[in-house]
C-alpha cells in the first residue's frame, strides 16, 4: 500500500498517550489521513519520505488557551504561523468572542486558518475586554445566548468562558460564575474559569465547578491562589481535581511562578493540561510558544510522555473530542507533530521575573496539519 502514501515518516519514536507506551513506528499518511502505522513500512512508491530519526512523532499538539481573534478583540493576535512553527495543529481561543461577535470569529479566524481554531464562548456579549472589564456591568452578560452559540456551532464552539478577576467582573464575580455554570448546563459543555485576583475565595470557585469544568491559570501567584500564603495547597483544590475538575496551566505574562508550580506539584496537584495563553501582549514575553512552556515542565520533573499527554489526549478529552483529536490512529485526520529533545543550555523565565537554566529543551521540527507538511 506504500504507493498510496503521500507522506511517510520513518525512523521516529511514536509517543501516542491515547494508545499506550511509546513505540518505534513508521507513520504513513494519505489523503489527509493516517493510512498506516507500523514497523518498517515499505518506502517504494511513497510520494515523500521524511526521515525523523532521533525525533518523537506525536499527535498534533493542542494549545488549549490562546487569544486568536486578531484585529477584533484587544487581546487577539494572529497565531496561525506561530502554531504552524511549533507543532500545534489545534488551538482553543479562550473567550475572545462572545455571542454577539462569534460569527466573525468563525468566518475570520476559524475558516481562514490552517490551524484548527476552536472557541470557548464568553458569557460577556462581546467577549473578554481590557478596560472597562467585560462584566463590570453585569448587564453585558448573556449566558443564554452564549449557550445557544455553543449548541448551534458544535464544530467550532467547545465551551463557555468566564473571567473572574476583579478588573473583569468587579464585584459581580459570584453572580457571573453562577451564570457561566448555568450556561454550561444549558449547552452540556465545560466552563473555563479564569482565576487569580478574584473577589471570591478559591475554595468557593472550585466547589462551584462541575466535573469537567476547567480552572485556567491554575498556577497563578495572584491571590487567592491554589496555595495559601504559607505555600500549602488548599485542600479544596486537590479535592476538586479528584472529582474531575480540570486544571489548565495557561502560562501568560502574569500567571506562572516556578516556585508555586513546584510547591503545588510536590503536594499532588500536577496539571491536567499545559497551555500558553498566547495573546497580543504575551508573545515576546516569557511564554514564547507551546514548546517553550512544555520545556518548563520537563525541567520541573514531568516526563516527556506526561507532557505530551497534557497537550494532546487530555486536552481533547476536556472538550469531548478524543475521537477526533489528541491521538494517532489509522483513519484519523493526520494532525501530527515531530518534536525533538535538544541537549542545549536554555534560559527560561516565569511570569514573576524568576529565571532558571536547563540543559534540555523541546523543539518542534515539523507540523503536519490534515496531512500537509
Amino acid at each position: 500500500m506504500s504507493d498510496a502514501f503521500d507522506l511517510l515518516l520513518v525512523n521516529g519514536t511514536v509517543i501516542n498517550p491515547a494508545a499506550g507506551p511509546r513505540q518505534e513506528l513508521d507513520v504513513g499518511i494519505a489523503g489527509g489521513r493516517i493510512a498506516a502505522m507500523g514497523k518498517d513500512l515499505a518506502r517504494d512508491g511513497a510520494k515523500q519520505v521524511l526521515d525523523v530519526g532521533g525525533c518523537f512523532v506525536t499527535p498534533g499538539l493542542i494549545d488549549f488557551h490562546v487569544h486568536s481573534y486578531w484585529g477584533v478583540n484587544p487581546y487577539g493576535t494572529d497565531l496561525d504561523a506561530v502554531c504552524g512553527a511549533s507543532g500545534v495543529t489545534t488551538a482553543a481561543d479562550a473567550g475572545s468572542a462572545g455571542p454577539v461577535n462569534f460569527v466573525g470569529f468563525k468566518h475570520l479566524v476559524y475558516e481562514r486558518s490552517r490551524t484548527r481554531m476552536l472557541s470557548f464562548v464568553a458569557v460577556a456579549q462581546h467577549g473578554v475586554l481590557n478596560a472597562p472589564g467585560e462584566l463590570e456591568n453585569i448587564g453585558f452578560a448573556d449566558p443564554e445566548s452564549a449557550a445557544r452559540t455553543v449548541r448551534e456551532n458544535p464544530d467550532v464552539a467547545v465551551g463557555i468562558k468566564i473571567r473572574l478577576h476583579l478588573k473583569s467582573v468587579g464585584e459581580n464575580g459570584r453572580e457571573a460564575l453562577g451564570m457561566a455554570v448555568g450556561a454550561g448546563d444549558a449547552c452540556d459543555s465545560p466552563v473555563m474559569v479564569h482565576v487569580g485576583d478574584t473577589g471570591i475565595p478559591m475554595e468557593e470557585i472550585v466547589e462551584t465547578l462541575r466535573p469537567g469544568d476547567i480552572v485556567t491559570h491554575c498556577y497563578t501567584p495572584k491571590q487567592p491562589a491554589i496555595v495559601d500564603p504559607s505555600g500549602r495547597l488548599r485542600p479544596a483544590v486537590l479535592e476538586a481535581q479528584r472529582r474531575g475538575v480540570i486544571f489548565d496551566v495557561a502560562h501568560a505574562n502574569g500567571h506562572f511562578d516556578f516556585d508555586l508550580v513546584s510547591r503545588a506539584m510536590d503536594q499532588g496537584l500536577r496539571p491536567d493540561i499545559i497551555s500558553t495563553d498566547l495573546h497580543r501582549m504575551s508573545g515576546s514575553g516569557p511564554v514564547v510558544d507551546l514548546p517553550t512552556t512544555l520545556t518548563k515542565f520537563l525541567m520541573l520533573g514531568l516526563s516527556l510522555d506526561e507532557i505530551i499527554a497534557d497537550c494532546t489526549v487530555n486536552a481533547a478529552r476536556a472538550i469531548g473530542w478524543e475521537d477526533r483529536l489528541g491521538g494517532l490512529e489509522a483513519g484519523r485526520e493526520a494532525d501530527v507533530a515531530v518534536l525533538a529533545v535538544v541537549d542545549e543550555e536554555t534560559a527560561l523565565e516565569d511570569s514573576v521575573g524568576n529565571r532558571r537554566t536547563t540543559g534540555q529543551r523541546i523543539a518542534a521540527r515539523h507540523t503536519i496539519r490534515a496531512g500537509i507538511l
